[in-house]
């Protein structure tokens, strides 16, 4: 594998469900990659978690990972809100991303007079949300921004439910207000950017490891990327096609360590 670097997704990867339970190998994959100074970033398109919380979370579950290991969504969002004028905000989301935001000087409101709608993974999505986000996009001209592009995710049962990216386009769709929705995830352009400024490599030379696809197998692919897939996550080898195939597919981090050790 002629690669110099990784892009590592987080959840169905190193970890799973909301108790960051590591998968078999996920810890050791870390220490191996550490261990012989091989650039990566953990790309996570997480929207609950700042940097710097997933970073205690992780290490509280053994793994040696610090914040500036991690590239996320809110290491992003805020600073792209601000630029663009926005003070206040709708948010679809969990209780931790609104106080998160709240602490970034944004004024949080449960309205629809507010300058921006943003979504980010929210299990008590209901119909009063949709109504409110909705209302602000369609009456009011609020933008439309989400944390992610994620079509589909797992949840803790082991059942799928609509991703991020997946709400926040019925909302545009909903209401003619764009026909791609501006996200700060994986396969952004600023995300993008900051991965590759960061782990100074060109994208020829970075693998992509990720249980998606669609957002991260194809996208990174198509970007010049390895894309390689593992089967521990939200999707299995049935899903795959000729518009999705990855280079290598791993059925877990263990299997890929070996992998990289044989090689060296």
């Amino acid at each position: 594998m002629q690669v110099k670097g990784f892009l590592v997704d987080l959840d169905g990867i190193l970890v799973s469900g909301d108790d960051f339970i590591p998968l078999e190998g996920a810890v050791e994959f870390i220490d191996f990659l550490k261990k012989k100074n091989i650039p990566f970033k953990i790309a996570t398109s997480n929207s609950r978690y700042s940097p710097e919380e997933l970073s205690k979370i992780l290490k509280n579950v053994g793994f040696n990972i610090e914040s500036t290991d991690i590239l996320s969504p809110l290491s992003i969002a805020p600073q792209y809100l601000k630029q663009e004028g926005i003070k206040s905000l709708f948010v679809i989301g969990s209780e931790n991303l609104k106080k998160y935001l709240s602490e970034k000087d944004f004024l949080i409101k449960e309205d629809e007079d507010v300058d921006s709608v943003i979504v980010g993974l929210d299990k008590t999505l209901n119909f009063e949300k949709l109504k409110t986000a909705t209302t602000a996009i369609k009456r009011n001209k609020a933008k439309l921004f989400a944390l992610n592009g994620n079509r589909i995710s797992k949840d803790t049962d082991d059942r799928l439910f609509p991703g991020v990216g997946s709400v926040a386009q019925m909302l545009a769709y909903a209401t003619s207000c764009c026909e791609k929705v501006k996200h700060f995830g994986k396969m952004s352009d600023i995300y993008n950017k900051i991965a590759f400024e960061e782990l100074k490599l060109k994208p020829e030379e970075i693998a992509i490891i990720s249980d998606d696809l669609f957002v991260d197998i194809t996208g990174y692919k198509s970007l010049g990327l390895t894309g390689i897939f593992l089967t521990t996550g939200k999707y299995t080898e049935e899903d795959i096609n000729e518009n999705n195939k990855p280079d290598k597919i791993y059925h877990s981090l263990k299997e890929l360590t070996e992998d990289l050790e044989y090689a060296k």
